[in-house]
């Protein structure tokens, strides 16, 4: 059996998988007949390219989740991600159509590892961006975000949603993207110093902090568990964390010590237009 190169590009992008994986499944080819070459590591072979492979069969019937699926897992940078993938569509289109409701299988259970991998990035990545105003630019801004997958493509229609009303751009080390307040332009990736290092609302940002953040309620473990300290860098509220977590004891203490003021009795409102009732009434009114 010929060995055939699969080329996704760019790795992470669906459509460019599909098409792939559907031409080899129209060949016959089983998973190890394909080398994915989708994060563009070279290969030593000297294969032909998949779209070459003749077909011999109709396109398969596959399952509208397994494609949900691949969307998030193609964003890992698991090199063997598009071989697992064609792996499950593979073994549906040779009959195990409930496969994916088997999450018992490898198969199933590494994709679905690899997805909520990419879940957890992308809410990361929505909850911990900073824009800075991009200096001598009216209404202009720029983030620097270093993802752990490529979720960019993924989050990008997210941040175009809420901030519509204004041109941004978020850089990473492997792709950029822009809004001019129409549609969403994808570049290269870029460096630190290409974003603004701070702005003046860094200030605001830390007043807000510093008003909503409740020492009652802190926990260092779970706080580093939902905010990553990579992502301390970047965000202006985390240069108060080393204070506040410090003066967290005293301040709990202070609420304490403070004791609830119970609620003031009101008098009763007269029925009528009669005195009230600690004046002495005149019986010859």
């Amino acid at each position: 059996m010929t060995l055939y190169r699969a080329r996704i590009d760019p790795p992470w992008d669906l459509d460019a998988w599909r098409t792939a994986a559907r031409a080899g499944l129209r060949a016959g080819l089983w998973p190890e007949d394909i080398d994915w070459d989708g994060d563009a590591q070279g290969s030593l072979l000297a294969a032909p390219d998949l779209a070459t492979a003749e077909a011999v069969h109709a396109a398969p019937e596959v399952p509208a989740a397994l494609f949900e699926l691949a969307g998030a897992v193609l964003c890992h940078r698991e090199p063997q991600r598009h071989a697992l993938l064609y792996r499950i569509a593979f073994r549906i289109a040779q009959g195990e159509r409930h496969l994916l409701a088997r999450v018992t299988d490898p198969d199933v259970r590494r994709a679905a590892e690899l997805a909520k991998a990419v879940g957890r990035d992308t809410h990361k990545m929505k909850a911990f961006v900073r824009f800075r105003e991009v200096p001598g630019e009216a209404e202009a801004f720029i983030a620097w975000f270093e993802p752990d997958h490529h979720i960019l493509d993924r989050v990008a229609p997210f941040f175009a949603r809420r901030f519509a009303g204004m041109r941004w751009a978020i850089l990473t080390p492997y792709r950029s993207v822009a809004w001019d307040g129409h549609g969403l332009c994808f570049g290269p990736g870029a460096q630190r110093a290409d974003a603004p290092a701070d702005d003046a609302r860094e200030e605001l940002w830390r007043t807000y902090y510093a008003n909503i953040f409740n020492p009652a309620r802190l926990n260092p473990r779970m706080m580093r568990q939902e905010m990553p300290q990579k992502y301390w860098k970047h965000l202006p509220e985390t240069q108060l964390l080393p204070g506040l977590i410090r003066d967290a004891g005293a301040r709990v203490r202070d609420m304490a010590e403070r004791e609830a003021q119970p609620p003031r009795r009101r008098a009763r409102a007269p029925a009528d237009d009669s005195a009230p009732p600690s004046a002495s009434v005149p019986e010859n009114g």
